[in-house]
């Protein structure tokens, strides 16, 4: 058992892939070690009672960061020094690297992507240079190490573990679900997540829907997710006006559905219902996917995805398992593999596909991490 501090501004209250990631590693330490946990404001609330943390608001970020470092210094004092510093993103190395050399401690952080290439000159002359000083950089996808290497970091630290999954119980049938949502006459896609530009939804449903449309007007284009209001990348224009223009642009009104946020509850239907769920990623300056969560929790589901081949969708989608990749920006081929795949029976191994994301192999690839950077 090892004494581990545990630094993050990406935890539950907020809601988010990274949120759900640094949670689940939570849980995950907190079976084998002594964890503290430097967090956001409520972060308390998500943890068992007994537990050892210390909560900052997250805005504004500078004094998050500055807060977050003090109290990390304080608890260091108060309760010993731990033997591993981990840092839930990139942003928070300015914290957690100096954290682990005034302990003697060994410093960790998970690279994300957009934390590596954030379209900041302050950002990339002050904090990038603490990703290379880490001891180990646990990357999420091959496109993130890449991201990595690229801005300095060695290619010896950086361990690649992507993000798990949390997998049902049960698959709902896809044509109970779909009766359950009143949608058991269309061929339904999906899209999950906060809308931000790189998603290209608005492309989407501005290129490709026409196209699907006009050869089944069944489709239904089923969009669940909201702008995001406390992202370090927030979008300067809104991405829901331009999925709005397009709409009415082509007429889709009938045949793209806005859901807003979607609860954990409703998820599970949402996915089972779905033929695809679609991906139509952009090459974002600035920007970048780094994993693509949304896709294993589709397939965990029986959902499979077709997507761009963008940032780091390649680890989260395999062609002929869970679904289709395809050449960035192409969208007749994106609207022909979202018919070849609603048309194919993938069901069974998409599911397959997501069993090897579960949290628990997540967990097992950390421990086997921090049992090399601490001995």
């Amino acid at each position: 058992m090892a004494k581990i501090t545990l630094v993050s501004r990406n935890f539950p209250p907020l809601n988010g892939g990274m949120e759900r990631l640094c949670y689940e590693l939570y849980r995950g330490l907190a079976d084998n070690h002594d964890v503290q946990l430097l967090g956001p404001g409520g972060c308390k609330a998500h943890v068992a009672e007994a537990a050892v943390v210390r909560e900052t608001g997250i805005s504004p970020t500078p004094v998050f960061l500055v807060l977050t470092l003090l109290k990390g210094i304080w608890l260091r004092v108060t309760t010993g020094a731990p033997e591993l510093v981990i840092g839930g993103s990139g942003l928070v190395g300015i914290v957690v690297v100096p954290l682990a050399k005034l302990a003697g401690a060994r410093s960790m952080l998970l690279l994300h992507g957009l934390d590596i290439i954030a379209e900041s000159r302050i950002y990339q002359w002050l904090f990038v240079p603490f990703l290379r000083m880490a001891d180990v950089a646990v990357c999420n996808s091959r496109n993130t190490a890449r991201l990595a290497m690229a801005s300095g970091v060695s290619e010896e630290r950086i361990t690649i573990i992507n993000p798990g999954v949390e997998l049902p119980d049960s698959i709902p049938p896809r044509e109970a679900a779909r009766q359950q949502l009143g949608y058991a006459s269309h061929r339904v896609l999906l899209s999950v997540g906060r809308l931000m530009p790189r998603k290209g939804l608005a492309e989407f449903i501005d290129r490709s829907m026409p196209a699907l449309v006009a050869r089944d007007p069944n489709w239904l284009l089923l969009v669940a997710g909201t702008e995001p209001a406390n992202a370090l990348n927030r979008p300067k224009t809104s991405v829901l006006d331009s999925i709005d223009a397009a709409i009415k642009q082509h007429a889709l009104q009938d045949q793209v559905r806005l859901l807003g946020y979607a609860t954990e509850e409703d998820l599970p239907r949402l996915y089972a219902a779905a033929d695809v769920f679609v991906f139509p990623l952009l090459e974002t300056p600035g920007d970048v996917e780094g994993f693509g969560m949304v896709a294993i929790e589709a397939a965990a589901h029986g959902t499979p995805t077709v997507a761009f081949d963008c940032g780091g969708v390649g680890d989260a989608v395999k062609d002929g398992v869970n679904g289709a990749l395809v050449v960035a920006g192409d969208y007749n081929a994106f609207a022909r593999s979202v018919e070849a795949v609603a048309g194919s029976d993938l069901r069974a191994s998409s599911a397959g596909f997501a069993r090897t994301f579960c949290w628990s192999n997540y967990n097992q690839q950390m421990e086997a991490c921090i049992a090399q950077v601490l001995h």
